[in-house]
């Protein structure tokens, strides 16, 4: 309706005034220099220019129709590479679960940007790359992978996970020392812990952690026993390879007083002391022990102990021969204590006390070949077919 009134207005306005415009025409004159000029009439010049207004809308909406097609033709070529994208990310995780490593890595690399899962694409070729050795390239694809929002845990627990595998263990305590410090009390986090120290030898703070974030472990009473027993085994080894005396300290001044009574501690400490060559430190050790309450299971450490002089321990189990229930036992640790100052007579009659109530294969055997280096074939015959009659049955 009002598109109808403006044709109308302007057919009036036609009627009115173009008798007048025909009888006064008028004329314009474009000149550019002395040499070049265009002249009209005032009619054909506005003829000129609103048919030059129509050229130019219809060069309008041409380019418009070009620029609408250009942008089709984007976005179909953007979505062609994006289906692409996704498809090399699958046949990628794919090969990198079939251990084609290298084809892996070349597939979700060139993938990433345009998969569904960016960071998780950039996090798989990170792994394919570790798997084919080139650490730089890993790092730089996990890097990529935690500029994506809500992904830097994640990324740098597969980060520590892939230094540790590769032994890189500085930057892994650097890794998941950040970690600890952005996300703490995170159960994946204290299993990185748990293999991180062992093998850098942090003994002393494993033990630490254990203590502290117990629950977080997940393990059951006995397999967190289990643990915490290894955990000091080896720290007991470490400081007793430095010196006797710092474990001897440790022992009696950091130990709680609950570990100090039980016997795999105590048997902890005597292993770590023989080991490392503190045989007067083993032996002032196990007197203690065994004057505060005699334990059987200690006795076999006698015979692993070497010092210069068993006299103190030789005399403590002589006083304990003559009260206690157990002559066997005792008679068979001083035989063998006797048999290291080289005193064999007294190591044979200990045996030959032993053997009575104690029988065993080796302990007859050993008596056997102490006799017969006395000459002593017929009994030394007697004792080697008692051994082998006890080792028939």
């Amino acid at each position: 309706m009002i598109g109808l009134l403006v044709i109308v207005i302007f057919l009036l306005t036609g009627l009115i005034f173009a008798p007048e415009l025909s009888a006064h025409k008028g004329y314009i004159l474009v000149s550019f220099d002395s040499y070049t000029t265009y002249e009209t009439t005032i009619i054909n010049a506005a003829f000129i220019a609103i048919l030059f207004y129509f050229l130019l809308l219809v060069a309008e909406w041409a380019l418009r129709k070009l620029l609408s097609m250009s942008s089709v033709t984007r976005g179909w070529f953007g979505q062609r590479k994006t289906r692409k994208a996704q498809k090399n990310s699958l046949l990628g995780m794919l090969a990198l679960l079939e251990g084609n490593t290298k084809q892996a890595q070349k597939l979700l690399s060139k993938s990433a940007d345009r998969s569904e899962s960016p960071a998780l694409t950039y996090i798989a070729a990170a792994r394919a790359s570790h798997k084919n050795g080139e650490f730089n390239k890993r790092d730089d694809y996990l890097q990529l992978a935690n500029e994506h929002p809500g992904c830097k845990l994640a990324v740098g627990l597969v980060w520590a996970e892939l230094q540790l595998d590769a032994k890189q263990y500085e930057n892994a305590l650097a890794t998941i020392s950040e970690l600890d410090q952005r996300f703490p009390k995170n159960r994946q986090i204290l299993q990185h812990y748990l293999t991180l120290y062992p093998a850098i030898n942090e003994w002393g703070k494993l033990i630490s952690l254990l203590n502290k974030q117990r629950k977080l472990t997940g393990l059951n009473d006995q397999e967190f026993a289990e643990l915490e027993l290894y955990a000091h085994q080896q720290l007991f080894k470490k400081l007793a390879s430095e010196s006797g005396q710092l474990l001897n300290d440790y022992w009696y001044k950091d130990v709680a007083r609950w570990m100090r009574k039980e016997l795999s501690y105590q048997q902890a400490v005597l292993e770590a002391f023989i080991v490392n060559g503190n045989g007067k430190l083993a032996q002032e050790f196990l007197l203690d022990k065994l004057q505060r309450q005699f334990s059987l299971p200690l006795l076999p450490y006698l015979e692993k102990i070497k010092v210069t002089d068993y006299y103190p321990i030789i005399t403590f189990l002589e006083k304990q021969l003559k009260k206690s229930t157990h002559a066997d036992y005792i008679n068979q640790a001083l035989a063998h204590l006797k048999l290291k100052e080289g005193n064999q007579d007294a190591a044979i009659k200990h045996l030959t006390e032993s053997l009575k109530t104690l029988p065993n294969v080796t302990d007859y055997q050993l008596l056997a070949s102490l006799l017969e280096q006395q000459d002593k074939i017929e009994e030394a015959n007697l004792y080697y077919r008692q051994g082998l009659e006890f080792a028939a049955k």
